[in-house]
């Protein structure tokens, strides 16, 4: 599973050795049996948001894709695809950063159907990148926001937490997000969903959720500086990261907690940000 490891000010910390980390399952420590420093060119799929609900937004979503991709470095591969009711592949993965911002530059945020299937695209992505080889990672551009009803979150999270895609979520709407404006509720909706009531308080939650049950992070930028933040944290984690393995124990089809530690290798806890999985659903015997 990845493991990235971030001081107080969001940079990645190099230099750690299988000693450093302490592994738990359910509370249980477990013996790190596989462990690997992986520093490497990016490969993400861009997932851009393009529903006429945000089409408002349009121009930050432009702004937000064309500045990620100048971040990256010239072997870094990006492939883009867009989303409002379903998801459309646009670009094949390639480290043509040309390439790429003209195939931004053919979105539109005009076109397509008002509903917003956030989840289920979301889903859809991550099949696609389960397909293939090597490290797996997921940026989404993207309000949040999700009217497809009940049970599509449940299903999001099942999803997620049977792969190994890492998601990171730069979350659009700026100011608009604390506003606690076009909140509308929907009646289809599950209790306790994030997605239960179409608002973006409740997208925040969504997108916090998400970066949880796969290790990777969710921005909330509202300035251009911390755009700026952004693209580069996000950077750096597309390109390093830890890679731990461990033996499941158990074998019964559960979900089961993963907690990860940094020490000195001594065993005093060293404060940094440690992201991982929240958990894994074991294999049934």
């Amino acid at each position: 599973m990845p493991v990235t490891v971030t001081n107080e000010h969001g940079d990645f910390v190099s230099g750690l050795k299988r000693e450093n980390f302490r592994l738990r399952v359910d509370g249980v420590e477990q013996p790190v049996k596989y462990f690997a420093a992986e520093e490497e060119p990016a490969q993400a799929l861009l997932l851009v948001e393009t529903g006429p609900a945000v089409y408002l937004l349009s121009h930050e979503h432009v702004l937000a894709a064309r500045e990620l991709l100048a971040g990256l470095g010239a072997d870094d591969r990006v492939a883009i695809a867009s989303y409002s009711e379903t998801p459309q592949p646009i670009l094949s993965f390639t480290a043509d950063k040309r390439q790429s911002a003209a195939a931004l530059a053919q979105l539109n945020f005009w076109l397509g159907m008002a509903k917003l299937n956030f989840y289920d695209c979301l889903g859809t992505a991550v099949d696609w990148s389960a397909s293939d080889a090597g490290k797996q990672t997921i940026v989404v551009l993207t309000t949040g926001l999700d009217s497809s009803g009940a049970g599509h979150w449940e299903q999001l999270v099942e999803k997620l937490q049977q792969s190994n895609v890492m998601v990171l979520s730069v979350a659009l709407g700026g100011e608009l997000r604390d506003s606690g404006k076009h909140q509308k509720k929907n009646g289809n909706a599950t209790a306790g969903d994030p997605g239960s009531e179409i608002s973006f308080a409740s997208s925040n939650t969504a997108l916090e959720n998400i970066a949880a049950e796969t290790g990777g992070y969710a921005f909330f930028p509202r300035t251009d500086r911390d755009f700026e933040t952004a693209y580069r944290r996000i950077a750096t984690l597309l390109r390093h990261e830890y890679s731990l393995g461990f033996e499941p124990a158990v074998h019964d089809g559960h979900f089961h907690e993963i907690q990860v530690e940094v020490s000195d290798g001594k065993g005093a806890r060293r404060a940094y940000r440690v992201n991982t999985r929240r958990g894994f659903l074991a294999p049934a015997s």
